[in-house]
């Protein structure tokens, strides 16, 4: 899978279901979306980034060229060496880059009523 058909399988899961829905649905089928392999920090990033976007009213053409879509702009929050970590493939962990005040990628959950 490219990255483009990744984020277009995104949106389209984001708008129908929600970003909670989607990230199951992408942990059930861990697509190969990265260097032929699933990797658990991206796809929370990108679902994550997505569903910030869906929310903020773009569309699928303006969410696919909206920098915060591309396939580098992971590096904004995690290094590289936390990228190819065995752990960050295998789960999601937390971003080490973004500054204080800034948006931090998070997993997306379903908030449940008391």
């Amino acid at each position: 899978m490219t990255h483009t058909e990744f984020i277009c399988s995104l949106l389209r899961s984001v708008r129908a279901v929600g970003a909670a829905a989607t990230l199951r649905q992408v942990r059930a089928s861990r697509p190969a979306f990265h260097r032929g392999e699933y990797h658990d920090t991206r796809a929370v990033f990108f679902v994550w980034a997505v569903d910030r976007l869906v929310a903020g009213g773009l569309s699928d053409i303006g969410a696919l060229w909206h920098p915060l879509t591309d396939d580098r702009s992971v590096t904004a929050w995690w290094t590289t060496a936390t990228l190819d970590s065995i752990e960050a493939r295998a789960a999601f962990v937390p971003a080490e880059l973004a500054r204080e005040g800034e948006p931090q990628p998070v997993e997306a959950t379903l908030l449940v009523a008391a």
